[in-house]
Formats: structure tokens, sequence, C-alpha cells
């Protein structure tokens, strides 16, 4: 999928360094979609149009990324790097999603290990990057779309990636993941976008290599790093 191997090298140069894989390699079908599901601990809440498996064998990352046929027909016919709309932009972040949660696996077990991608604060923590990449991504290709961005062209951006996402869900566990990656992201995006311009890519670098502790600090209210440009 060309989208997919764009976005990939997208993020990497945004954050910096090769996932060190070809995540067009980990896209997997419907029976070992199957297979993957039946073995995990994904709760039925989770969407059906995207999902990323992960796991560690031996001193090895396993990585699969699926993506539901219904959702790459739309995108293939409604391009998102030719048009975006209330049509294509709910399948672009989905994908995006799961997109960046494989990057950023691979990201912490390079820096890490095994110890480093589990747990649920991991989970939070793939959760609350997705977000900000969600917007980062989108807003990219509004910029690219419009001849001149408009205030009103950012909400949107905000509100697609960002706001959107606070939608209720049954299980307690999964409320308080995504609203709460929901909420941090927001605000680091906020301070993100209040940072001198220069000092923006230092200061998402620096937020992406820190663990979930640390990011959810960085950002709750009392730390204003980000504004002075530390």
């Amino acid at each position: 999928m060309a989208l997919l191997g764009q976005v990939q090298r997208l993020f990497e140069r945004t954050y910096g360094r090769p996932a060190g894989v070809d995540l067009e390699a980990c896209v997997v079908g419907p029976r070992r979609f199957a297979e993957l599901a039946s073995r995990s601990e994904d709760h039925p809440e989770m969407s059906d149009w995207a999902r990323f498996f992960f796991y560690v064998e031996g001193a090895n990352l396993r990585l699969a990324l699926f993506y539901a046929e219904e959702m790459i027909e739309t995108l293939e016919a409604r391009d998102p790097r030719r048009g975006l709309s209330e049509s294509n932009v709910l399948p672009l972040l989905v994908f995006t999603e799961e997109a960046s949660h494989a990057l950023h696996t691979t990201y912490a077990f390079g820096e890490g290990g095994p110890a480093r991608v589990s747990g649920e604060e991991f989970l939070a923590e793939l959760e609350l990057m997705a977000r900000i990449d969600a917007y980062l991504l989108l807003r990219h290709f509004v910029r690219a779309l419009a001849r001149r961005v408009e205030p009103s062209d950012l909400a949107w951006v905000r509100h697609q990636a960002l706001t959107r996402w606070d939608v209720p869900y049954d299980d307690p566990g999964m409320a308080d993941r995504y609203r709460g990656a929901a909420r941090l992201a927001t605000a680091f995006v906020d301070r993100l976008e209040a940072a001198p311009a220069r000092r923006r890519l230092r200061e998402l670098r620096a937020f992406r290599a820190l663990p979930m502790p640390e990011k959810r600090s960085r950002v709750e209210p009392g730390d204003r790093s980000a504004e002075r440009g530390d």
C-alpha cells in the first residue's frame, strides 16, 4: 500500500529515526487476523476496520497490521492525498493510528527491549502517540492540499484528530485509556503549537522518547517547559 509507505516515511522523518522494519511487509490478511485476534486480549468494542498486534518472541519483536478491505477501498477511491472530507477522514485516522502503534512499538522495543513494551502504561502511551500522530499527519495533508491554511482548517484538524475521540465505551479501562490519550494529546499539541517554531521538532522528539509516566508529567498542568523552550 503506497499510502502506508508514505505515512511511515513521514513519521520517520518527523521523529528523526528509521523504524527498522517495513510496515507494508507486516500487513496480514483476514485469516491471519482471525488467528491473532483469537489469541489476543482485544476488547469487542475495538474497531474491525484495522488492528495492530505485537508480541515478543525470544529477543525479537513480531508485528502485524490488519486493514479491512472496506477501509482500503475507501482510501483508494477517495485518496486523502488528493482531498479530505467527512467521507474519508475517519478511515484515514484509523489507518494512521495503527501505523503509529507499529512505529512507536519498534522505537520503544529498540530502546528498552521487552520490558519497555509491556503493561497497561505502554498501551496508554501508544494511544497518546497515535492521537498526536493523527493530528500531525492530518495537518500535513491539509497544508499540502490548501493554498492557504485558515484557522478554520486547523480547527477542523484538531476536532477530527483529537476531540472527536471523546466517545463512550462500555469498558471502564478502555474509556480511561482513550479519553486520557485524547486529553493528554490535546494538551501536548496545544503546547507544541505555542512553542517557538524552531523548537517544536526537538520538543516532539524528546517527548516521544519519554516513558508514559514522564510523558504524563510533561503535559499535566503545572509543567511549562514547552512554552519556555526547555
